[in-house]
């Protein structure tokens, strides 16, 4: 007994003439049975993986389950992990080559996975989250067409154990992988049937049953009904807002003893967007109909799909065709079975691709879903029914099955008969077999940067050509002719460092200034540091997060971004400081990278909004139209440019896709030849890939460049040849191409000029003409003002000249009254010197026109004299106030006319001079009419 953190965590099994301190109180394993049994472990589940021998993909898929299963959705189960050869064992369960789970409430055994299938082991970084976990990857299926991988996560109680579950798994994987037994077995989580004779025993303990599902989608049409959605070899095409039907077909292919298990009904089926999701997530489906199909023994399920609902709005998200992301969706139904209390449910996940709702499919491949399942079933006690009764011990699945060019039947005497094209690789097999797993994992993938191992093997012919070129190089202080043959061939990796500083020329004094440079701040460094985590995260000595690895590039890409103050750190700079730190120092990397960015012109790139690298581009174009005309012409049709693969192949020197061995071979190269080789790489590519290339539409282009181009070059011989190929091309009209580049840019230059100067008058220009319809529309809203002020002084005068008028026959009639009155006094007067006595006649008939006594006609005509004097009083100061506001007219339409003059508008001005003449003569004639009035009006007086 063990004890970890003052627990006891794991049980080592009993050897011979030893006790266990605690035994099992289960048939599953035997006294004798070898190994470790780790207690309190929690299962955190399993993911399908692409690259199973991938650290980094274990370690995301890892930290993705740790993060989403909290302590009480894991299962709590105990790990037995063998730890001696079958050899010595008696055998029990099935197997002592296999790791057992064991439910850790009943001790009973709920699956187990046998070592030989355990592709790899990791467990989790140290001082993360993660520090508690550990997973292994382990193969479904019995062929490569049929292969899947799965990543199974677990967490320990106590950190400090993984320790000893880390040493028991490399015991385990030095052990002999036991030979194939002459019966026919099935694990109990196994979904895998090994050659034997129908005749051999067969297990007790579990037994296999293989069951078919085939799986079709379909969409409504314009007619109300539903078609088949087309499908090619990895996704389905779907509409977006379109009502579809999942429709599935499930039958049994066959069981160890021929027994046929019976579908009863389909429980239910479930959909949900997205990989490895929850059951709570899935979302349960309308059933249209269920049954066994009359003329064969395949159960048809068929289920409404709503688009509308919410959950399921993802799936109605139009995907761009460039974009790079992979949609896939969950679908699963639940059968229950005759003999099995519970529902079974079978569980696929698939991808597909949205497309928008008017679009259309004319080639239309109706390519079925098909996947095998198997169910490792345990037999229970038999029932008053006498019906055997079955407990489910693990549902697995094949994985898709192109069933292109097969016959869709596969029976359990084709499946004994069937040899494995491939055999499930262990942990320990040679490193040759390791891009077989690239073949079986998904196409779809790119290539981790970092990935491949070089060869340190080197004969003694090509050391002793190395050793006598270095040899006259030193004592001539000048490259031997013999070098450049020897670099192109590729420089032994041995060599590299001491090749590479020399080809560079690193100097003593940057080497010092490095151990300055690293001890100062840059503002750089949280770039950096998130670039150095996806820098060859393949390779083992920058995949630790806080590693050696790791904190060398960072200081190393620090240093060259406070020495290089005008360029700074670029993203994807840390690829080529972390292939100089493969090969040395950190000191003489830096020297090197230097060396790189200077004297080979490569921080030119990144300067002036990466003006030189545009000119490269151009080059590449040139290239590429003269050498590879078809291409090229291909290229332009589909609008794939230059820039959109050549910008990272030059900015990082080939460094962030490509396996090392050509990685470091294209280093070789740039090193002896300079920028040249960016081209000479390049068009070497782009020529040995053209009829790939020339088969593909936009998007294919950019995704082959992306995906397929790096695994093209995984070996050595295929990059040996690339770099021969590239080495004897031609680039000599570089130069005749930069003068092309430049002559252009400086016309495009003057072009660009010349279109802002026009602009910028295009802009005036348009200014101008808001002034002017702003002055026309002043000049409109002026002149209703004064047409609207000379009609009111019209009516104003019109109303002055009666009045005047009225005022004159008034005036008139009373001077002639008067002159009246006047005539008749003369009279009597006269009469009163003739006669006195006719005095007091006169005197008592006179009558004062202004008394009282006097006639009343004629007092109102007084008064209305009276009313006339103030009127006209009255009317003479409003025709002052009118002269005023006529004045400051003209003064506002003068300053219009200034205006007007100063944008030489000729017409605008003889409107305005002829609107100021007639305000003068208005002006003019005005006081002459006030005159003449005031004269009568004193003449009256």
């Amino acid at each position: 007994m063990y004890q970890v953190g003052a627990s006891k965590f794991y049980i080592a099994s009993p050897q011979e003439g030893k006790e266990s301190d605690i035994v099992f109180e289960t048939p599953t394993f035997d006294g004798h049975d070898d190994g470790a049994v780790f207690n309190q472990i929690s299962y955190l589940g399993a993911a399908n993986i692409n690259a199973p021998k991938s650290e980094a993909e274990i370690h995301r898929n890892m930290a993705i389950l740790n993060r989403e299963q909290g302590q009480d959705q894991c299962i709590r189960v105990s790990v037995k992990i063998p730890s001696c050869s079958s050899e010595n064992t008696m055998i029990c369960y099935r197997s002592a080559g296999s790791v057992v789970l064991i439910d850790a409430a009943t001790m009973q055994i709920i699956t187990s996975y046998e070592v030989q299938r355990i592709l790899f082991y990791a467990h989790g970084i140290a001082d993360s989250d993660e520090a508690a976990c550990f997973a292994f990857t382990w193969s479904h299926g019995n062929s490569q067409e049929s292969a899947i991988f799965q990543c199974h996560v677990f967490r320990c109680d106590i950190p400090e154990a993984v320790r000893q579950v880390s040493a028991c798994f490399a015991k385990a994987f030095m052990r002999s992988p036991p030979k194939p037994q002459p019966s026919l077995m099935c694990d109990e989580s196994q979904g895998d049937l090994k050659p034997s004779s129908l005749q051999s025993p067969v297990s007790t303990m579990s037994e296999l049953f293989i069951f078919e599902l085939t799986m079709d989608i379909k969409e409504e049409d314009s007619k109300g009904g539903y078609y088949v959605v087309p499908k090619d070899r990895s996704q389905f095409k779907l509409r977006a807002n379109t009502e579809k039907q999942l429709c599935f077909s499930v039958h049994q292919v066959s069981s160890v003893h021929q027994r046929i298990l019976h579908i009863e009904r389909c429980f239910g089926v479930l959909v949900c967007p997205g990989r490895n999701v929850r059951h709570a997530d899935m979302r349960l489906l309308e059933m249209l109909s269920m049954g066994n199909d009359p003329g064969s023994n395949k159960y048809i399920i068929t289920g409404q799909w709503d688009s509308s609902d919410p959950a399921l709005e993802s799936l109605n998200l139009v995907e761009e065709p460039s974009s790079a992301n992979k949609s896939y969706v969950t679908v699963a139904i639940d059968l229950v079975i005759r003999g099995i209390q519970e529902p079974v449910r079978l569980q696929l996940e698939t991808k597909v691709k949205v497309y928008p709702k008017n679009e259309r499919f004319w080639n239309l491949s109706k390519r079925q879903l098909v996947q095998q399942f198997y169910l490792n079933l345990k037999e229970l006690a038999a029932s008053d029914t006498n019906e055997p009764q079955f407990e489910v011990i693990s549902v697995d699945t094949s994985g898709e099955i192109d069933r292109t060019n097969k016959s869709l039947g596969i029976t359990l005497s084709g499946l004994m008969s069937l040899q494995l094209v491939d055999p499930i690789l262990s942990p320990k097999e040679e490193k040759e077999d390791e891009f077989r797993d690239d073949e079986l994992s998904d196409n779809d993938e790119p290539m981790l940067s970092g990935t491949g191992n070089v060869s340190k093997d080197c004969s003694a012919a090509l050391l002793e050509q190395w050793s006598e070129a270095l040899t006259k190089w030193t004592q001539t202080g000048t490259r031997p002719k013999q070098l450049t043959h020897l670099v192109y061939q590729g420089i032994p990796d041995a060599l590299r460092a001491e090749i590479w500083q020399r080809l560079a020329g690193h100097s003593e004094d940057v080497m010092d200034k490095y151990r300055v440079l690293i001890t100062k701040e840059s503002s750089c460094e949280s770039v950096i540091q998130r670039d150095i985590n996806r820098t060859f995260p393949a390779h083992d000595f920058f995949k630790k997060a806080g590693g050696l690895g790791q904190d060398s590039l960072f200081r190393l890409s620090k240093a060259y971004a406070v020495y290089d103050e005008e360029v700074g750190y670029c993203q994807g700079l840390s690829f080529l400081a972390a292939a100089l730190l493969l090969h040395m120092p950190e000191e003489q990397a830096f020297c090197v990278l230097v060396q790189i960015m200077y004297h080979y012109k490569l921080r030119d790139l990144f300067k002036d909004g990466f003006e030189n690298l545009n000119m490269r581009l151009y080059q590449l174009g040139r290239l590429l139209e003269d050498q590879v005309q078809d291409l090229w012409q291909h290229f332009q049709e589909k609008g794939v440019e230059e820039h959109m693969y050549g910008s990272q192949w030059f900015l990082t020197l080939f460094t962030a896709k490509f396996p090392l061995h050509l990685v470091f071979h294209i280093l070789d190269v740039f090193l002896l030849l300079g920028t040249d080789t960016l081209f000479l790489v390049a068009l070497a590519l782009l020529t040995s890939s053209k009829k790939d290339l020339l088969q593909l539409d936009f998007e294919g282009v950019l995704k082959y460049f992306r995906v397929n181009l790096p695994k093209k070059y995984r070996t050595p011989k295929a990059s040996a040849q690339l770099m021969k190929k590239a080495c004897s091309l031609n680039v000599k009209k570089l130069h005749k191409y930069e003068k092309e580049y430049l002559t252009l840019k400086n016309a495009q230059d003057k072009a660009d000029l010349y279109g802002n100067e026009f602009e910028r008058l295009k802009n005036e220009l348009q200014f101008s003409e808001e002034d002017r319809e702003r002055l026309r529309t002043e000049v409109t809203q002026v002149k209703e003002m004064i047409q609207r002020e000379v009609q009111r002084a019209n009516d104003e005068r019109q109303r002055n000249e009666v009045i005047i008028s009225d005022y004159k026959k008034i005036c008139s009639q009373l001077s002639q009254r008067l002159e009246e009155q006047v005539q008749a006094g003369k009279i009597l007067e006269s009469q009163e010197r003739i006669c006195p006595k006719c005095k007091g006649i006169s005197e008592n008939s006179w009558v004062d026109p202004l008394s009282a006594d006097a006639d009343p006609r004629l007092a109102q005509a007084l008064q209305r004299v009276r009313e006339l004097e103030l009127e006209l009083a009255q009317t003479k100061l409003e025709h002052v106030e009118a002269e005023c506001r006529n004045q400051d007219l003209i003064h506002q339409l003068n300053a219009v006319s200034s205006e007007l003059q100063a944008s030489k508008s000729s017409w605008l001005n003889k409107t305005l001079s002829s609107f100021k003449e007639a305000a003068k003569k208005d002006g003019a004639s005005l006081p002459a009419r006030r005159e003449s009035k005031d004269g009568m009006v004193r003449d009256a007086a």
